[in-house]
């Protein structure tokens, strides 16, 4: 430490002994030097960088399916349904079936006339059989949809209770689909601020495409 303090002290009375050569052989310029730094300090302000905050909530969806009591509930009642739709159909082929094995049978049997009617019945309740699964589809995706508008109003009804005493700026549900934001705050909506910014681009184009 008194090595340091001794070099230090060497380095002071060098700095020192020039300055007073500096303060006699180049007063003026000094002088000149330091008003000009002088005003350079008095013109230069402080920037004020404006701080903005933010409270983002982050929600994982793919999570929540798989602890949420009602998705499960609802789940169970889709699988329910499909099953259901499954005996059905699985039942009426069957049957079907049988009477085909039954006519390959009798065939030979029969006369062209009796088998041209046959043949006929089968091939209207093969349609028939179509129809019944394409219904069953139809009225499957119907209920897929009804049950996850159900299961999407309750999760988002009570986000947006639960950000009332959260304020959070924003909250994202992320999912191996993709994000989609379940509740924000009005404030920080620029969709308005875009669409301005965007159509007065369109304009400032099409009045440079008029002047052509």
């Amino acid at each position: 430490m008194k090595n340091i303090s001794l070099g230090l002290n060497g380095v002071l009375i060098i700095a020192v002994a020039i300055l007073y050569y500096l303060q006699f052989s180049s007063n003026n310029s000094i002088e000149e030097d330091i008003a000009t730094e002088i005003e350079q300090t008095e013109i230069e302000e402080p920037i004020e960088v404006a701080k903005i905050e933010s409270k983002i909530g982050y929600l994982n969806v793919d999570s929540l399916q798989a602890n949420y009591k009602l998705y499960a509930e609802l789940i169970n009642k889709l699988k329910r349904r499909e099953k259901k739709y499954e005996k059905e159909l699985s039942i009426k082929s069957a049957a079907f079936e049988g009477k085909v094995r039954d006519f390959q049978n009798k065939a030979p049997t029969m006369t062209q006339f009796e088998g041209q009617i046959k043949q006929k019945e089968l091939a209207e309740e093969e349609q028939k059989l179509y129809k019944m699964r394409d219904d069953f589809a139809v009225k499957f995706q119907n209920e897929e949809a009804k049950l996850n508008d159900e299961f999407q109003k309750n999760v988002k009804d009570f986000i947006k209770k639960f950000n009332e005493s959260s304020n959070y700026n924003i909250i994202i549900g992320a999912s191996q689909v993709g994000n989609i934001v379940l509740d924000y705050n009005e404030g920080i909506n620029i969709t308005n601020d875009i669409v301005v910014g965007l159509n007065e681009l369109y304009d400032q184009k099409q009045a440079e495409k008029n002047k052509k």
